[in-house]
């Protein structure tokens, strides 16, 4: 290699239902490249159907592989070009290292694996024998109990079995036990996961699982702590961090697991405790078990071993991971923090390994570059409103981002809700909820000892010295929200909804001279209350601009909600202009408490859960939204409520070309009404706000849910929006649009950054203003990114939040 760093390629996608958490894994390897010392040189993705790619970084930013699946498959595209049995092979040879992201089927089950030692390139992680036996659960368990390792017990059943058989394994399996656990033998650790309270649910379930899978697991359910340990390859052998022990919280019934949602959701359903809240020596065994288990299986470089602590003390292996999600939160990164490795140390730490094994150099951690001195920046996050968690992802990514950055130091804060802050080390922050973060900062004193002694083990036994530890735990601080913004002189606000963005903070740090990024008080007032934004759109008197026919209506006292519920919904038809609605909070953020409403009786239950205070709505008795889909509501019950017609928009669906390898984008079906939901990032100084590309957001129940809207891997948005003929919207229409953008944010005299959410008409470009968000997300995959990154010429997500950081001092 001499002089140059090392180059890696980093491979994702694959044909599993994890293909997003894939995509989530690969943008973050792919964001610290430079901090582990190396050059990336490739990204090769692989759809559902298992063709290969080389796509353009850029795609990484996506919220889901569908947001780029329909791109590759047009000729010409700048996304990407199709990799064939030649080419790939040669692409994956010109680099040093590879770096496998893809989770569940493919990637972990030794295929790709045997694809990349039959090209001859050094690899991260464990070989293809040792993935295929330790993904496949029911082999996996047998290699665990042929070495005296305790593992959950299982009974096989496939799609080989006929229907007695089936009946009479399922009959047989663990008849102590009441409740049963299917699962498939060859999926990820929460897919496709059911807990069955009784046999006849059971037996129901298990052909319905045995549809989509070859192989199934029966399992009796555990009664005991869920705890999940990362094991890392050191000098002498396997090393195991400090465990992860799993608390599920808000419990909806006895067949509540820890799903999908709940691992990867920022909620406050699921409180993670790392160290656990085990004795230390129990804490020591679990750590045994998991080397035990990764050297029986002969892994390497790092894996997640995930176990249960049962009621008596004793402990068995459930699942083992090859391949670590790698999200900015995951378990990996996680527990590395525990023993003060920062993301890139333990990415670092992971690529030197598989060098070592394959004889490659690998440098040392790169030392700040020399220069000015770079300008501290608290990033504060959290809050009380329902979109905290929205504010903790924003918050995160906003700091581990601009890691980075050469000109700005970012240190991140939390507010929680009695006005108290926190000044967060790395240990700390890296959580899913503001409750969980807020409990661990209060723990922190009681867990010191305990955390130091098992991280100091760790050390010794991995051989790490202050080189390879670049942010040494330390303890949280405590601060009144008046001294901490006394200690301020430059902030980014990464609040949503409340006083972060109605124009309360704002004041505050104008009074103080402190500048900050966004809008100033007067345009986030205004913008927080989506009726008056309506009235200054409307104000313009422009044909090309306007908003959506709408009714405030004051919320009446719970006892009158029944019978005054016909007469909100009379009134509230007659000022839409039809009976197809749209309710939301008047003065809240853009996703708390938004549901369609189709009759009186769907808005009284719709009263019912904002008097009473729920923390969710669930989709029982609304036609908009399946039974086991639920909407977050306010905080604070509502007041007042913001009636909106619903606009028909045309029907799109992205997702995977088809066999002929058209375009895999579909437009149409029954309604064909030349309006589409886009939201819009505007950029620049007050007065000269520019607009960046549309993103056309595509709901799957109609209306854009939180989990569409912020959580990586779900939500489809299309950026630009596509022209004939992949997609329908014509480029004039998208540049007219643009122009009517700017317009709205001049008079709405937004500042910074912003985001207007509207429906354009795919053939004029007038606009419908739905509703102006002055402190917009900025989670992992937020659409602001997808848009800059359209740009010409293209600015990186960094860049990005470098920029709004420099138009807060510019506005100041």
């Amino acid at each position: 290699m001499g002089d140059r760093p090392p180059s890696i390629a980093i491979v994702l996608g694959g044909p599993s239902e994890e293909r997003g958490i894939s995509l989530n894994s690969a943008r973050t390897i792919a964001d610290y490249v430079g901090g582990i010392g190396a050059e990336l040189k490739a990204l090769i993705y692989f759809d559902s159907r298992g063709r290969a790619f080389s796509i353009a970084k850029g795609l990484l930013y996506c919220n889901t592989t569908s947001d780029f699946d329909y791109k590759l498959a047009e000729s010409g595209s700048d996304a990407g070009s199709r990799l064939d049995r030649e080419s790939l092979p040669a692409q994956l040879g010109a680099v040093d290292l590879v770096f496998p992201a893809i989770h569940g089927e493919f990637g972990e089950d030794g295929r790709l694996q045997a694809l990349l030692e039959q090209a001859g390139v050094p690899y991260v992680g464990s070989g293809p024998e040792q993935c295929a036996v330790a993904f496949d659960k029911f082999r996996c368990k047998e290699a665990l109990r042929a070495a005296g390792i305790p593992a959950v017990p299982s009974v096989l059943v496939t799609r080989e079995h006929d229907e007695r058989e089936r009946a009479e394994l399922l009959a047989e399996a663990f008849p102590r036990e009441q409740a049963l656990v299917l699962k498939p033998a060859q999926s990820g650790s929460s897919i496709d996961v059911h807990v069955c309270l009784d046999r006849r649910q059971a037996r129901e379930r298990l052909d319905d699982v045995l549809e989509r899978h070859d192989r199934v697991l029966i399992q009796p359910r555990v009664i005991g702590t869920e705890c999940t340990t990362v094991v890392l390859e050191g000098p002498s052998g396997p090393v195991a961090l400090m465990p992860t022990e799993v608390e599920l919280r808000k419990l909806q019934g006895e067949g509540d697991y820890l799903d999908f949602e709940r691992k990867y959701r920022y909620s406050d359903k699921v409180h993670y405790y790392c160290p656990p809240r085990f004795p230390e020596q129990e804490i020591e065994r679990v750590q045994q078990l998991a080397e035990q288990v990764f050297a029986t299986l002969g892994l390497r470089d790092f894996a997640r071993i995930d176990g249960w602590r049962m009621a008596d003390g004793s402990f068995a292996i459930s699942d083992v991971n090859p391949i670590s999600g790698m999200e900015q939160t995951s378990f990996l990164f996680v527990q590395a923090a525990q023993i003060g490795m920062s993301h890139s140390d333990l990415l670092r730490h992971v690529a030197r390994s598989a060098a070592r094994r394959n004889s490659l150099a690998w440098p040392a951690r790169r030392e700040p570059a020399a220069g000015g001195e770079r300008r501290r920046l608290p990033v504060l996050f959290g809050g009380a409103t329902a979109e905290r968690q929205v504010s903790v992802m924003s918050g995160l990514n906003v700091w581990l981002k601009l890691q980075e950055s050469e000109r700005y130091e970012p240190s991140p804060y939390l507010l929680d809700g009695t006005e108290t802050v926190w000044r967060l080390p790395y240990s700390a922050a890296l959580h899913h909820s503001v409750e969980e973060i807020v409990e661990v900062c209060e723990n922190a004193a009681a867990q010191e000892e305990l955390r130091g002694r098992l991280a100091q083990r760790i050390h010794a036994r991995l051989g790490l010295g202050p080189q390879d530890v670049s942010h040494p735990v330390q303890a949280p601080v405590k601060l009144g929200l008046q001294e901490f913004l006394r200690e301020s002189e430059l902030l980014f606000i990464a609040l949503h909804g409340g006083m972060g963005e109605d124009g309360t903070l704002q004041a505050m740090l104008d009074e103080r001279g402190v500048r900050y990024n966004g809008s100033g008080p007067h345009a986030s007032r205004l913008c927080m209350d989506k009726a008056a934004t309506g009235e200054a759109v409307a104000a313009l008197a422009d044909p090309h601009i306007s908003t959506a026919h709408r009714a405030q209506v004051s919320v009446p006292e719970n006892g009158e909600l029944e019978r005054a519920a016909a007469g909100i919904w009379e009134a509230v038809v007659v000022a839409c202009g039809t009976s197809d609605v749209i309710v939301k909070p008047a003065q809240d953020g853009c996703s708390a408490g938004i549901l369609r409403l189709a009759d009186p009786s769907e808005l009284r239950r719709y009263l019912e859960a904002n008097a009473s205070g729920a923390s969710e709505l669930d989709g029982r008795g609304f036609r908009s939204l399946p039974d086991d889909q639920a909407i977050e509501m306010p905080i604070v019950p509502q007041r007042s409520l913001l009636f909106e017609e619903f606009i028909e928009t045309d029907e799109i669906e992205a997702q995977d070309a088809g066999p002929d390898e058209r375009s895999g984008l579909s437009w149409g079906g029954e309604h064909d009404t030349g309006w589409v939901e886009v939201t819009v990032g505007v950029l620049g100084r007050e007065g000269e706000m520019r607009a960046l590309n549309p993103s056309i957001t595509v709901a799957e129940h109609k209306v854009l849910s939180v989990q569409e809207k912020f959580m990586s891997g779900t939500g489809i948005n299309l950026t630009p929006p596509p022209a004939p003929p992949a997609g329908r919207v014509q480029p004039e229409a998208v540049v007219r649009a643009r122009a009517h953008v700017e317009r709205v944010a001049a008079a709405l005299r937004l500042a910074g950054y912003a985001r207007i959410d509207a429906f354009m008409h795919r053939d004029s470009g007038d606009i419908i203003v739905i509703e102006v968000n002055t402190l917009p997300a900025l989670t992992p995959a937020t659409v602001i990114y997808h848009q800059a990154i359209a740009e010409r010429p293209s600015v990186a997500p960094r860049e990005l939040l470098e920029r709004i950081v420099d138009l807060a001092l510019e506005e100041g």
